[in-house]
């Protein structure tokens, strides 16, 4: 994965979209990724819940690769499109 490149993350059940706009090579053999998430009010309150509940903040700043997927974003929103036109 590269930078520009269109990302989801699952959270429990919370699919998020972004776009990778930074990455850094760390100790750990691991590559992390900075995103800039996209409408993830959901997962913002969800993860503001759980750190009222576990008082502990569970947010990431950066992901590792293999908590980040990349998609293609024409073909995932032409796919989106035939759903929605099924749905009527």
């Amino acid at each position: 994965m590269k930078i520009g490149d269109f990302v989801t993350n699952d959270y429990h059940g919370i699919i998020r979209y972004g776009k990778i706009i930074g990455a850094v090579n760390k100790k750990d053999g691991w590559r992390y990724f900075d995103i800039d998430w996209k409408d993830d009010d959901i997962y913002i309150k969800a993860i503001s819940n759980r750190k009222d509940i576990t008082d502990k903040d569970h947010s990431l700043r950066l992901y590792r690769a293999d908590q980040i997927q990349k998609f293609d974003l024409n073909k995932t929103v032409q796919t989106l499109i035939k759903l929605q036109n099924d749905a009527g």
